[in-house]
């Protein structure tokens, strides 16, 4: 079975007091959207065919949400129980012809279409798996992707740490998948969390500094390597601030591609393939920068985010600044 063949559903779960935060954390504005309409998106562009939204405490506002977004919900009248008891009531919903379905909390609101899309295509790729992880940094980070026909032993589970209880009798046949999400590990439980969450949705189209990390991570880029693309990340961003009068290039976006200019340096076509790795994660434009800072188009601007990580890393030599007459002697 391909990934494109993988038939999946997904239960958002939002049915909690939200006690810590105050308010209810589904409706909770996150740059521009409401937390349920991320979640229900980031799950609409990864192809997830049959969504279902349990509500609980705050049902009212979330069943109105839902109806705006475009999505069907189900009620847990045994809210009170805690988190597995939505998690039956979720998964009881789902149509039956599911070959499998995530399960994520309505406070995790950032996690990556893309996340969900790999999830998909490594579930598929291995015969008999049961549940899949996704992983930033080696912690693991929801959602899981279950395999549809464990839904019967769920609603039977009776056992103790609720849903993660259950999860670890199936640990055997589970596997974990690494990602560049930083999202599959970012909650909102308290105010305090909710603001530096606010601060990390407005810049989800540039890596950030954790994130160029697990890209990193996952590649196996050498220690040389890393250390390098620190200094030219520094130089780029000195000479981005330079020129900000002229030009107006985002600093952090640039320090982002310069971390991750060589992050598959080991590799034939290094650049495109770290370019294409970054489209694929949705950073289109740290993309673009990344794929063109060996050679620059003939018709590019003098100053442009291009020209200046690709004169950032001719200034760099190992983990040292030089002066480009040393570079052509």
């Amino acid at each position: 079975m391909t990934d494109v063949g993988l038939r999946t559903g997904g239960v958002v779960m939002a049915g909690g007091f939200s006690s810590r935060m105050g308010r209810c954390k589904a409706l909770l504005e996150i740059a521009g959207s409401s937390a349920l309409d991320r979640v229900v998106s980031s799950m609409r562009h990864a192809d997830v065919e049959d969504l279902i939204v349990v509500s609980g405490f705050h049902h009212k506002e979330i069943e109105k949400e839902a109806t705006g977004c475009g999505v069907r919900t189900v009620f847990n009248d045994r809210f009170e129980e805690g988190m597995l008891s939505s998690v039956k009531t979720g998964v009881k919903a789902l149509s039956d012809d599911l070959d499998a379905f995530f399960l994520l909390p309505v406070d995790i609101p950032l996690v990556r279409p893309a996340t969900l899309r790999e999830m998909k295509k490594f579930f598929s790729s291995k015969p008999g798996l049961e549940a899949v992880f996704p992983a930033f940094l080696g912690q693991r980070g929801h959602p899981p992707l279950i395999r549809g026909d464990l839904i019967p032993d769920i609603l039977k589970w009776e056992g103790p740490m609720g849903l993660r209880g259950f999860l670890e009798q199936h640990e055997a046949s589970s596997l974990t998948l690494e990602t560049p999400d930083e999202g599959t590990v970012t909650e909102m439980d308290t105010v305090e969390e909710y603001q530096e969450l606010r601060s990390l949705a407005i810049r989800r189209d540039v890596p950030t500094e954790r994130e160029c990390l697990a890209f990193w991570e996952i590649l196996s880029t050498p220690q040389e390597v890393r250390e390098h693309s620190q200094v030219v990340g520094e130089v780029a961003v000195r000479l981005a601030r330079l020129v900000k009068d002229t030009v107006q290039v985002d600093p952090e976006d640039l320090k982002a591609a310069a971390l991750l200019h060589d992050m598959a340096r080991t590799l034939r076509h290094h650049a495109d393939v770290a370019a294409d790795m970054l489209e694929l994660w949705g950073f289109a434009g740290t993309a673009d920068l990344v794929r063109y800072h060996m050679e620059l188009p003939e018709d590019e601007p003098l100053l442009s985010g291009r020209s200046l990580l690709y004169l950032a890393d001719k200034l760099t030599s190992g983990s040292r600044v030089v002066d480009l007459r040393e570079k052509k002697s």
